[in-house]
């Protein structure tokens, strides 16, 4: 698939299960219907060049979403998979905030988790809930934040497409075999007691921690899974948040802060403390 390709040309994109037609500034995925099962054995998949890069849309010439109007919270994985012992939720905030920053990322991400005092849809602010979630490619995964916490278990209107800072599709790239994100809450958004791994601090298989299988669609699944499990951990970006000072900002603009310094920021943005 190329420049050459004429527009309304048809694809498939196996490892993704997704159609794609080519239009005149890229390619553009096509919303599949219901699936309608097959009663033939499939054949045998061909050999893959193992050489080859693999074939998935961010490999795709000019596929360059279309830019929304507005502002949007970004959804992101952790470069690697993570057990349920995470040093806590703000060790895991840490790593969000790192790895965004050094993908270029300037704003503000935290972890996808629920912790033993808070709710994981409070994580975002009252103001930005009905913002769009999209992907760290510009492709909506929700229509809004508060959708995802409908009690559903938040399923994805065509197969998840969530990458990593460093740019992977986690359902497809083998960085994350088991496909499953850690989060610890009820469909709703409460927390699960009992049910996040000691607060993120535990690896232990006799402890457990909810977790949600992307293979079968859905954000918010509830399979309580051993803590000693390595799955993918999610980072959203937290919106509208400017805490800093205009000379400040300038100042660390280039500069990552330390464990101990994100915590004095992580206090202030969260509402732990009144001035920074």
């Amino acid at each position: 698939m190329s420049l050459v390709s004429p527009v309304g040309t048809l694809a498939y994109i196996k490892d993704e299960e997704a159609m794609l037609v080519r239009v005149n500034k890229g390619w553009q995925y096509i919303a599949l219907g219901s699936l309608v099962s097959t009663t033939t054995e499939e054949p045998p998949e061909e050999p893959v060049d193992k050489f080859g890069p693999p074939f998935e849309s961010s490999n795709l010439i000019n596929n360059v979403p279309e830019p929304m109007d507005g502002p949007e919270l970004r959804l992101a994985a952790l470069n690697e998979a993570y057990s349920g012992g995470m040093k806590g939720q703000r060790g895991a905030d840490y790593a969000c905030y790192r790895q965004a920053r050094r993908a270029g990322l300037r704003g503000t991400f935290r972890a996808f988790l629920t912790s033993r005092i808070q709710n994981l849809d409070t994580i975002i602010g009252a103001a930005d809930k009905d913002l769009p979630v999209v992907n760290i490619k510009g492709d909506i995964l929700f229509n809004s934040w508060k959708d995802i916490f409908k009690g559903d278990g938040a399923y994805f209107t065509q197969q998840p497409r969530i990458y990593s800072f460093s740019g992977k599709n986690i359902l497809s790239d083998f960085s994350w075999p088991q496909k499953y994100i850690w989060h610890g809450s009820l469909a709703n958004g409460e927390r699960a007691v009992d049910e996040y791994c000691e607060g993120w601090e535990s690896d232990s298989v006799d402890r457990v921690g909810l977790a949600s299988s992307l293979a079968a669609g859905k954000l918010l699944g509830q399979e309580p899974l051993s803590c000693s499990h390595r799955f993918a951990v999610l980072c959203i970006e937290v919106a509208t948040v400017q805490p800093l000072s205009k000379k400040r900002r300038r100042r660390d603009h280039n500069r990552e802060f330390t464990r101990k310094e994100f915590d004095i920021f992580a206090d202030y943005l969260f509402g732990n403390l009144t001035t920074l």
